[in-house]
């Protein structure tokens, strides 16, 4: 699902898409991120939340991470509210 498109820097626009739901094995909620460069899809990071971890990444600067990690953070709640109303949509 795309989720948001955010400014990084320049002209370098950022696609959000939250990929999928998962319970950890401890049980706990977590969701995984993918995030593209708009314009050149190669570059991409993979993400979890809620611990917003990166396990995946191409393309982007250790700047550039840092940038999307505090993104991630800012807006984690408002990811989840959001995933958690589309999630309920499909059930319904």
């Amino acid at each position: 699902m795309l989720y948001a498109t955010f400014w990084l820097r320049d002209s370098v626009y950022l696609n959000l898409y939250v990929m999928s739901e998962y319970k950890d094995r401890d049980g706990g909620d977590n969701l995984s991120l993918r995030i593209e460069d708009r314009d050149n899809v190669d570059n991409f990071c993979e993400w979890r939340v809620p611990d917003v971890a990166c396990f995946k990444s191409f393309g982007f600067s250790e700047t550039d991470l840092f940038k999307i990690e505090d993104y991630i953070r800012d807006n984690e709640s408002i990811i989840w509210d959001d995933w958690k109303e589309h999630a309920n949509a499909r059930t319904a």
